[in-house]
């Protein structure tokens, strides 16, 4: 007896969105994060807070809202979402949408567990799962320009909206990742040795890997690097969580943009003659200049307490551990086919 295959469907095309609609989740995620710095000020000031709604949760909540919104495709405002979902959604949006949803289970969560097991403060609130879950969520939405652009990156594709996600979305990652921030603890400065030389080493190393693997996500999606990025994500490391402390190591935050401004122009000329070694460049290039310059600003403000080996042995193990991770990203080249 015979049978028959099945046809498969033609693969429907995914539509791309527009640089205007990109612009305009990009900029709904600043107020989202916003919202997360102004409530992360408050669980870090005000001690005697026990409830839910508050005035910096509205500014969460709303910025939320306002994201959920800009990331709702146009042909669903049109009211005409014909065919499958994949054929209306834009590409790049789907995961967006996804923490969309999360999002609001994660507050519905959230607003439980707060009711029932009161309010956090401090680590606590970082690492509280509800929280983590908005997280996770948050930054599903806030990336989604980045993925956005991956689609279009043979028409090229305005970085704007790229470098707004980025910026966010590494500020958010930083809120979450504060208790290991080399940039607010300054920890070069400590005396002593033993944990907090160990310490200070696992902050060095842990935001060294956050501002590469941001960088090389951008490369990634966009097959270039916008001038400018390598600075606005070393900026968003650096500078927001600033108002856990009242910006009390304001210098350690600040001098390490003159070092990322740098690494911004060095790899600007790198990917215009050597491309293929990009990705090296990147994961040694931003730890070699942002970690001196931000030890330069410790010793003008709070002086360096390492010895010359463990400080600079920092540097170097930081630029090492970036270079392997770039090089996870070298173009693989094809051993020619045996004749």
């Amino acid at each position: 007896m015979a049978t028959t295959v099945a046809q498969r469907p033609a693969d429907v095309r995914r539509p791309v969105s527009s640089n205007r609609r990109d612009l305009l989740v990009a900029l709904a995620t600043v107020w989202l994060a916003g919202g997360l710095f102004m409530d992360g000020w408050a669980h870090s000031h005000v001690p005697a807070l026990e409830t839910f709604f508050t005035p910096w949760h509205g500014v969460l909540y709303s910025g939320y809202a306002a994201l959920a919104v800009a990331l709702v495709p146009a042909r669903v405002w049109r009211g005409r979402p014909e065919g499958p979902v994949r054929a209306w959604v834009p590409a790049g949006y789907g995961l967006g949408l996804l923490g969309a949803i999360l999002f609001a289970a994660g507050g519905a969560i959230d607003m439980t567990w707060h009711i029932l097991f009161g309010i956090e403060a401090d680590l606590e609130a970082l690492l509280s799962p509800p929280h983590l879950l908005l997280l996770t969520a948050g930054q599903l939405m806030i990336t989604t320009p980045i993925r956005a652009a991956a689609a279009k990156r043979g028409s090229a594709p305005r970085p704007l909206p790229v470098l707004i996600a980025a910026t966010t979305s590494t500020a958010v990652a930083a809120f979450f990742l504060d208790y290991v921030s080399p940039f607010t603890d300054a920890p070069a400065s400590l005396t002593g040795y033993g944990n907090s030389q160990v310490l200070g080493l696992a902050e060095y190393l842990v935001y060294s890997v956050l501002v590469v693997a941001v960088v090389l996500f951008v490369w990634t999606r966009l097959g270039r690097l916008p001038l400018g990025l390598v600075t606005l994500v070393v900026a968003a490391a650096s500078i927001p969580n600033g108002v856990f402390d009242d910006f009390e190591n304001l210098a350690a935050q600040l001098w390490p943009l003159a070092g990322a401004i740098v690494a911004d122009l060095a790899l600007r000329w790198v990917g215009a003659r050597r491309p293929e070694v990009l990705p090296v460049a990147v994961g040694a290039l931003i730890p070699l200049t942002i970690w001196p310059t931000h030890l330069l600003g410790v010793e003008l403000s709070l002086g360096v307490a390492w010895s010359l080996e463990l400080w600079s042995g920092v540097v170097v193990l930081t630029l090492l551990a970036g270079a392997v991770l770039g090089g996870l990203f070298l173009p693989q080249t094809r051993r020619p086919d045996p004749d």
